[in-house]
């Protein structure tokens, strides 16, 4: 197992990855990312982009087995910051992982490299959003700390989605 950038090579598979897993949760309806231009290049989107990542986990073999990423998300008054000053908050992006990989911690190892690289980029919080659909999804994000909160932060684009979590990094 080995993670890496994402590559121009990695496309295909990430696409598919993203519909098919979209597919299997029945979420491939408007407002998720099942409709996002961007999943159809994905390292166009992440490589040589400030403040963007997008990382795959590879086989020995460096056959992509799935990936996260993270991106801006925007900046935010000090209503979110303990430091009474604005704070720059991105997004945990399009976290796939293919079928005969789940189960093996691949999505711990990506989100703890998404959130380490994510700090040093400035951010200083990490946002996400999810599905009811993917109740394991839900479970993974409550485990690693990450905050419920009521309502989506200003700028989600994915209207479908109906759990929202952030957390400090």
């Amino acid at each position: 197992m080995n993670i890496r950038q994402i590559q121009a090579k990695d496309d295909e598979f990430i696409f598919s990855l993203i519909r098919c897993c979209l597919e299997e949760a029945k979420l491939n309806i408007p407002g998720t990312a099942y409709f996002d231009e961007s999943i159809k290049k994905m390292s166009e989107f992440y490589i040589n982009k400030e403040g963007r990542n997008y990382f795959v986990i590879t086989d020995q073999n460096d056959n992509a087995l799935g990936g996260c990423g993270f991106a801006e998300f925007g900046t935010y008054d000090k209503s979110l910051s303990k430091k009474g000053s604005d704070i720059k908050v991105c997004e945990l992006q399009k976290l796939y992982i293919s079928k005969e990989a789940r189960g093996k911690g691949f999505s711990y190892k990506l989100i703890s490299l998404v959130e380490d690289e994510a700090k040093k980029s400035g951010y200083e919080k990490i946002y996400l959003e999810t599905h009811h659909n993917l109740p394991v999804a839900k479970q993974l994000y409550e485990k690693l700390n990450y905050t419920l909160l009521k309502n989506p932060l200003p700028g989600s684009e994915h209207s479908t989605m109906d759990y929202f979590f952030i957390k400090d990094l």
